[in-house]
C-alpha cells in the first residue's frame, strides 16, 4: 500500500509552464493538511514515458492529453488542466483522485 503520492506536471516543451503549474498546485494542496507526503516533478510532454513507473497522478493540459496514454488499472491517473493558474480547482481534482483511489491515505488522519 502506498504511503506517498507522486505527482507529475506536464507541459508542452518543458519551458516553464509545468514549473508554474507545480508551484500553484503545491500552494493549493497545502490547505488540505495531508498527513502523507507528495513527491512532485515536472517534465515536457515528450518525456512523460520516462516517468511511467514513478508517477501516480499526471497533471497535463487538455491540449496535450493525446500525448500520454495511461492505464488506470496500473494506478496512474490523469488530471486534465484547463487553466494552469487555477491551483484551487486542480487541487480539488487531485484530492478527488486521492479520495477515490488512495482512501487509506486520507483515513490515516
Amino acid at each position: 500500500m502506498k504511503d506517498k503520492i507522486n505527482l507529475l506536471f506536464v507541459c508542452g516543451y518543458g519551458v516553464g509552464s509545468s514549473v508554474m503549474l507545480q508551484t500553484v498546485v503545491k500552494k493549493a494542496l497545502a490547505k488540505y493538511d495531508f498527513q502523507f507526503e507528495f513527491a512532485m516533478e515536472h517534465t515536457a510532454a515528450g518525456e512523460v514515458g520516462g516517468f511511467t513507473e514513478w508517477a501516480d497522478i499526471y497533471a497535463i493540459s487538455k491540449k496535450l492529453i493525446d500525448v500520454v496514454s495511461l492505464d488506470p488499472r496500473h494506478g496512474q491517473y490523469l488530471i486534465p488542466i484547463e487553466n494552469i493558474m487555477d491551483g484551487e480547482t486542480i487541487g480539488k481534482q487531485i484530492y478527488a483522485v486521492i479520495e477515490a483511489h488512495f482512501p487509506h491515505l486520507l483515513s490515516a488522519r
